[in-house]
C-alpha cells in the first residue's frame, strides 16, 4: 500500500492530512490481520484463551452448583465478540473499522454542509485557507505605502501593533498547521494502533482479571472516534471564520490599502482555535474514560412526608409545660416517699402471710377482698396501759 509522498509547498496540508489517513489505515487493516491470520503468536494466543475459558466452564459444570441462564447468556456473548473482534476480519471491518476511521469525517461533511460545497470537503477548504494565507504572508501589511482604510478607527494604523509583521504572520501560520496536525494526526495514528490491537485486546474479555484492559481498549477506541468527530467539528467552525476574514483582508491589499491589525489578529484566531482543538480532545477523553452516570439523591414524596407528619401529630400527645427546679424537687420527694410507703407494706404482708402456728389471725391480716382490716401499723399496737413495779405496788397499797 503506497501512501502519498510529501511535498514541500503546494498542497502542503493536503498530502500530509492524507498520509496520516493512509498510515492510520494502512496500521489497523493490515496490522489486524497480521496478528489475525491463522498461525501468527497473537491467533496461537488466542485459541489457547479460548480453549480455557472453555474448559474452565466444563469444570465449574462438574464441580458447582449449574450456571443461571444469566450467567450463560453472558458467557455465549463473551465468546461470539471475542470471535468477531479476533477472527471475523469482514464483520470487524464493517462494525468497527469503518465506523472509526471513516464515522468522524461523515460527521464533520453533515456538521458543515452550509459552510462546504459539494466540490470541495473540508481537506480541500482547510488547504484554501492555508493558500490564502501564504498570500497574504507574501503581500505584508501594507506598512510602506501608508495607505490606511479608515485611519480614524482603533486599530487603523500601525501605532498600536507591538509585535512585528513578519513574526505575527509566521507564528500564525505555524499555530494554524500544528493544531490541525497534531490533533487530527495524534487520533488517527492511536486509532490505527488500537484497531490493529484488536485481536489481543479481544481476549482480555474472556477473563475477570484482564476484564479492565478490554475495557481500557474500548475506552481509548471511543476516545479516538469521538475525539476525532470534535476536532472535525472545530476545524469546520475554523474555516468558517478564517475563509471570509482572509478573503476581506487580501481584497484590501489588492486595493492597495494597508492591513496594520491583520497580524495580530491572524495570530489570536489561529492560536486560539489550536487551543480550541486539544481541549475538545480533553474533554471528549473525560467523556470516553467516565466510570458512570452520575447518581442524584433520591428526594422523598411530598405527600408521603405530609401523610406521616400528620398521623405523628396525631399520635403524639401534647408537649407537657416546663416545670420548675422547685416542682421537680418536690415531685421527686413525693415519688420516694410512694416507694417507702409501698416497701414497707410489701414487708408487713409478708411478715402476716409467713406467720405460722396462730389460729387466729391478727388484727391487721388480710382479708379476702384484698383490704387491710386495720390501718398500717395499728396491729403491733399495746392494748393495755404500760406501768412499772413501783407503780402497781403503790396503787395496791
Amino acid at each position: 500500500m503506497t501512501c502519498p509522498a510529501i511535498l514541500t509547498g503546494d498542497q502542503f496540508l493536503t498530502r500530509v492530512l492524507g498520509h496520516i489517513d493512509c498510515q492510520a489505515a494502512f496500521l489497523g487493516s493490515y496490522g489486524w490481520q497480521a496478528l489475525g491470520q491463522p498461525g501468527s503468536l497473537a491467533a496461537t494466543v488466542m485459541t489457547g484463551l479460548l480453549t480455557l475459558f472453555v474448559a474452565l466452564f466444563g469444570i465449574r459444570l462438574l464441580f458447582s452448583p449449574a450456571p443461571g441462564a444469566r450467567d450463560l447468556v453472558g458467557d455465549v456473548i463473551k465468546i461470539g465478540i471475542v470471535l468477531t473482534l479476533a477472527f471475523s476480519w469482514p464483520a470487524f471491518r464493517t462494525l468497527v473499522h469503518d465506523v472509526v476511521l471513516d464515522g468522524p469525517g461523515e460527521l464533520a461533511a453533515s456538521a458543515g454542509a452550509p459552510i462546504l460545497s459539494q466540490e470541495a470537503d473540508l481537506t480541500q477548504r482547510l488547504q484554501q485557507a492555508d493558500n490564502l494565507m501564504l498570500r497574504l504572508v507574501e503581500q505584508g501589511t501594507g506598512r510602506q505605502t501608508g495607505a490606511y482604510f479608515d485611519a480614524d478607527n482603533p486599530g487603523g494604523t500601525f501605532q498600536g501593533q507591538a509585535l512585528e509583521d513578519e513574526n505575527s504572520f509566521g507564528l500564525a501560520r505555524l499555530f494554524y498547521l500544528a493544531g490541525l496536525l497534531g490533533s487530527y494526526g495524534l487520533l488517527r495514528i492511536v486509532a490505527g494502533l488500537l484497531l490493529a490491537l484488536a485481536p489481543l485486546a479481544a481476549g482480555m474479555l474472556l477473563f475477570e482479571a484482564t476484564r479492565g484492559l478490554f475495557a481500557g481498549w474500548l475506552r481509548a477506541l471511543v476516545l479516538t472516534l469521538i475525539g476525532a468527530a470534535a476536532v472535525s467539528v472545530v476545524a469546520v467552525a475554523q474555516i468558517a471564520i478564517l475563509l471570509p476574514w482572509l478573503t476581506d483582508a487580501l481584497r484590501l491589499r489588492a486595493l492597495g490599502y494597508a492591513t496594520p491589525a491583520a497580524p495580530t489578529e491572524l495570530l489570536a484566531l489561529t492560536l486560539g482555535f489550536a487551543l480550541i482543538q486539544f481541549g475538545a480532545i480533553w474533554l471528549m477523553g473525560k467523556v470516553a474514560f467516565n466510570r458512570g452516570w452520575i447518581s442524584l439523591p433520591t428526594l422523598p414524596d411530598l405527600s408521603t412526608q405530609i401523610i406521616q407528619s400528620s398521623m405523628t401529630n396525631r399520635s403524639e400527645p401534647a408537649p407537657a409545660f416546663v416545670q420548675s427546679r422547685s416542682q421537680r424537687l418536690v415531685d421527686h420527694m413525693e415519688t420516694q416517699l410512694r416507694r417507702e410507703e409501698s416497701f414497707a407494706s410489701e414487708r408487713t404482708d409478708h411478715r402476716l402471710l409467713t406467720r405460722g402456728g396462730d389460729t387466729a389471725a391478727p388484727a391487721g391480716a388480710v382479708s379476702a377482698g384484698g383490704r387491710m382490716s386495720e390501718p398500717l401499723g395499728s396491729s403491733w399496737r399495746r392494748t393495755t396501759q404500760r406501768r412499772s413495779s413501783a407503780a402497781t405496788r403503790r396503787d395496791k397499797g
